[in-house]
């Protein structure tokens, strides 16, 4: 009866040691996981792969991805926040489990103030506004005139509650004033919207691309803060409403009391994987802008961003199930 608890207490001392034996050596001296919250193959994951791959050959170490989906990128933002702070376990992830997720959820089992610390951002890029092809409307403005003739008619697709997607076609619907109706989905939305059964997406670029391109859909407009260079003929939101942008950046944070100059290694790894010609030309395929800021800007980043989606989230009362 007491062999299991004292094989689990053999087994935390020998993790225990193998910590202590690193903290003691030069860093990096032991592979780095980098947890993803997202799926294989969705979103960001192949750009994460490929700053393993680049990151790793800088620090002279083994790096790779972990993807640790689900529950709105708690599960793997939390396996982060519980590692310990040695530069071992980082998080590559989107801005959302810090300035969305803990406006959703009324608990979470990390404390997105506290249990992480900022590193680096690495890119920013928009989304594309786009419909079925059999869609009248062939800009925002001709979409918002039809919206505001037949209101709660058009629906759109998202990747679910508060996700980038709801919320920033929320924005759309309030800068335009008009009413949608928003089917909200696990994941992509786009095999439905090719097939007719919604009018309307908010995709990414690494799904709206190829569709856009292949015809299946039609771009009405982008996101982000300015022409995306993969498409530089679909004109952005701000083009029809003024000072509406709806971009999402990706970065890497590390567990509270990861050491300044471990995190300052990573930074300067990760901004150098940044401006290989292979990451250059994967960031420019998918139209995303290359990031360059310090663990200061990034904060105070999160922190704009988090006062925005938490007035948006209250006043649209939108909740998490």
């Amino acid at each position: 009866m007491e062999r299991r608890p004292a094989l689990a207490l053999i087994a935390a001392g020998v993790a225990g040691l193998a910590r202590v034996a690193r903290a003691q050596q030069p860093y990096p001296s032991a592979p780095i996981r980098i947890v993803t919250p997202t799926p294989v193959g969705v979103g960001s994951d192949a750009l994460g792969r490929l700053y393993a791959i680049h990151v790793g050959r800088l620090l002279k170490a083994q790096a790779f991805i972990e993807n640790r989906p689900g529950a709105s990128g708690i599960l793997g933002t939390d396996a982060v926040a519980k590692a310990a702070p040695d530069g071992y376990t980082l998080l590559f992830s989107t801005s959302l489990p810090f300035t969305t997720v803990p406006f959703l959820f009324a608990k979470l089992p990390y404390d997105a103030r506290n249990d992480l610390v900022p590193v680096v951002q690495l890119f920013r890029g928009g989304s594309f506004i786009v419909a079925t092809n059999t869609f009248p409307g062939k800009t925002l403005a001709e979409l918002a005139a039809l919206a505001k003739r037949e209101p709660n008619r058009i629906s759109y697709g998202s990747y679910g509650p508060g996700s980038t997607a709801h919320l920033g076609m929320e924005l759309v619907q309030d800068a335009a004033g008009i009413q949608l109706i928003h089917v909200p989905y696990k994941q992509s939305a786009m095999t439905d919207l090719i097939g007719g059964q919604i009018s309307i997406g908010f995709e990414p670029p690494m799904s709206a691309l190829p569709n856009i391109k292949a015809g299946k859909v039609r771009a009405l407009a982008y996101t982000g803060s300015q022409r995306s260079p993969a498409m530089p003929e679909v004109p952005t939101i701000a083009e029809t409403y003024p000072g509406l942008e709806v971009s999402t950046w990706v970065g890497i944070w590390a567990p509270a009391g990861t050491p300044e100059a471990i995190r300052r290694q990573l930074r300067d790894a990760f901004q150098a994987a940044t401006q290989e010609a292979e990451l250059q030309k994967a960031l420019a395929d998918v139209g995303s802008e290359p990031m360059r800021t310090s663990e200061a800007q990034m904060a105070a980043e999160i922190a704009r961003e988090s006062e925005v989606m938490s007035k948006l989230i209250k006043a649209k009362n939108i909740t998490v199930n």
